[in-house]
């Protein structure tokens, strides 16, 4: 009876520790801001399903996006992001119509004859040459992108190696200026990275965050991020965006999230977000639903 005793002291001392241990991860504070590591690498993947419904016609879109991010150079107070582009793939159903492009799957050679035949076809070339290369962002310590540079060279070179004439090259590197641009790869990263209020935080805090997006879905996002849960290093946010219309986007919706953020780096470990927008085009309502999910892991 006295080792019976003995152990169930035992465990209750265990249980009690771990207990204690538990609400110290609930209840502690951690430090949340951008803080990839100078030297580092980091990779992230992210996935987006859209559904469009205009007048009773349909769309539907996949796509998702591979990147690399290495930290080259940190002053102190922001840090220059190297980001290589490794794979990118779309899939497109517009009234039964399926569209597919992928960078790992170049097709075959494309003159300049076929590109409006099969415009498919180009894009897909373009694609692949997109593959391995690289463009920059200078990042603040609350994630917020403070340049992007190296995109507009990027298409340029991209273009300038496929041999068209100087017309459809001119062509050529507009449409890609249009997808693979400044605005649109800010607006693509600040949604993992444009999160962090860069002081500690405990669970029920929470932060505002506002961006302007352009693009289709531009418009003026209020985004409020609350701490639900801190265990260990990582702290997961809940995240609720109000999307309002401005002069030159009318575009109105809701985003809902979860994000897992690893404290010690800023890397966003997983995020999974709904979003319901309502676009008015030309007089008409586009209603948009989607989703949308993010994997980052640290090299």
């Amino acid at each position: 009876m006295k080792k019976i005793a003995v152990i169930l002291v035992a465990i209750i001392t265990i249980v009690g520790i771990q207990s204690c241990q538990s609400t110290k991860s609930a209840t502690g504070s951690k430090m949340l801001k951008f803080n990839f590591e100078k030297g580092k690498g980091y990779d992230y993947e992210m996935i987006m399903n859209m559904d469009q419904d205009m007048d009773g016609k349909t769309a539907q879109t996949d796509m998702t996006a591979y990147y690399s991010l290495d930290v080259t150079d940190d002053d102190g107070t922001t840090k220059i992001v190297t980001s290589t582009f490794e794979r990118f793939k779309m899939k497109v159903n517009i009234a039964g119509l399926d569209i597919e492009v992928d960078s790992e799957k170049p097709m075959a050679e494309i003159g300049v004859s076929d590109e409006k035949e099969n415009p498919v076809k180009m894009l897909n070339k373009v694609m692949a040459a997109i593959k391995g290369k690289k463009f920059s962002m200078k990042v603040n310590a609350e994630g917020e992108i403070q340049q992007v540079s190296g995109l507009k060279e990027m298409a340029e070179s991209i273009v300038g190696s496929m041999g068209f004439d100087e017309k459809t090259k001119e062509r050529m590197v507009q449409q890609m200026n249009q997808q693979f641009n400044d605005q649109n790869m800010k607006d693509q990263f600040e949604r993992v990275l444009y999160i962090f209020p860069n002081k500690n935080v405990k669970v029920g805090d929470s932060w505002q965050k506002v961006t302007t997006p352009g693009g289709p879905m531009g418009g003026k996002y209020t985004s409020t991020y609350t701490v639900s849960e801190i265990e260990g290093d990582m702290v997961t946010l809940e995240e609720k965006s109000k999307i309002e219309a401005t002069s030159s986007r009318d575009v109105k919706g809701d985003i809902t999230g979860t994000l897992i953020v690893d404290s010690k780096s800023g890397l966003v470990v997983t995020a999974d977000q709904d979003m319901d927008l309502k676009i008015n085009a030309g007089g008409k309502e586009v209603r948009m639903k989607g989703k949308s999910k993010v994997k980052g892991k640290a090299r």
